[in-house]
This record gives C-alpha cells, sequence and structure tokens, in this order.
C-alpha cells in the first residue's frame, strides 16, 4: 500500500469539485431531487463549502491523499500556533472503510502530540466518524446541534490499535 499526502495543485481543481459533489450528493440524498435542481443545488453547496473554508481558515493547508498513486482524497489542516485544526477529511467512497482515514488521522494526532497542541475538529452529528474521534481520545468541546466540536489534548491516550 502506497498512501500519501501531496500539495494539491491547480491541476487537482476538477477532481477536487468531483469529489466534494459526489460527498454532498450521498450526505443530502440527492438521488431524490428533481433532476431540473439536483446540479445546480449541489454545485451551490459545493462553492458554498469552498467559500466558508477559505474565509473562516485562509491559512488552511489543503493536501490530495492519493493512494497507490491515485488520487483518492483531501486533507485540510490549518496548523495554528496554538493547536492543529482538522478544517475537512474527504475520502472517495470506494476508498472508506479501509483503514485509510483511521491511519491519517492517527498521523495528524502524531503531529499535534509532537509539537505539544491540541487538535481541534468539527464532526456533523450524524457522521459515523464520532466513534473513531472518540476510539483517537476527542472530547466533546461543544455540541451545536448540526455539528460537534472535538477536540484531543496532547497526552490523550489512542484506543485504536495499529
Amino acid at each position: 500500500m502506497s498512501l500519501y499526502i501531496r500539495p494539491r495543485t491547480p491541476e487537482d481543481e476538477s477532481f477536487l469539485y468531483q469529489l466534494a459533489y459526489d460527498n454532498f450528493y450521498e450526505q443530502l440524498f440527492a438521488h431524490a431531487w428533481h433532476p431540473d435542481v439536483r446540479g445546480p443545488l449541489l454545485r451551490i453547496q459545493v462553492d458554498g463549502q469552498r467559500t466558508s473554508y477559505a474565509a473562516e481558515f485562509p491559512n488552511a493547508d489543503y493536501g490530495i491523499i492519493e493512494y497507490d498513486g491515485r488520487s483518492i482524497g483531501r486533507l485540510i489542516v490549518d496548523r495554528r500556533p496554538d493547536l492543529h485544526h482538522l478544517v475537512d477529511i474527504l475520502i472517495a467512497r470506494e476508498y472508506r472503510k479501509k483503514g485509510i482515514g483511521t491511519w491519517l488521522l492517527r498521523a495528524l494526532c502524531t503531529e499535534a502530540e509532537l509539537m505539544q497542541k491540541p487538535l481541534r475538529l468539527s464532526v456533523l452529528t450524524t457522521n459515523p466518524a464520532k466513534a473513531l474521534y472518540l476510539r483517537l481520545g476527542f472530547r466533546l468541546l461543544e455540541d451545536k446541534q448540526m455539528t460537534l466540536v472535538m477536540e484531543r489534548a496532547p497526552g490523550a491516550t489512542i484506543l485504536v490499535q495499529p
């Protein structure tokens, strides 16, 4: 298995757009929408998310997750002086549930740990990844109804085995 993260380039834009589009399609049950509105509404979601991330995290690092030479996802991390913020991790559907996200999150936890910084993230309350975050030592900071703000302090115990 060859797994790594490389910096985003302009050539990645169509891949990143399609990745986000497909994720919103799945997340919002867009298959049930009328075909005439599906495309425009999903484009609004993708563009809105991009704009929101750029405004809230202007200094974030955007990485492309590659597996065996194929682009399969994105990782957006804002490395601030006082904490690391995992803005987003998104892996293409066919590569989920293979341990890739767990491996990447453990690596990010280790990076934050080595720098003695907390690692913070927000997750939708309906996202099954919540359980993984808890196993990795994240604790709830704030419940915002639709999302949970979670943080892993330096020294937190990781319960996931290698």
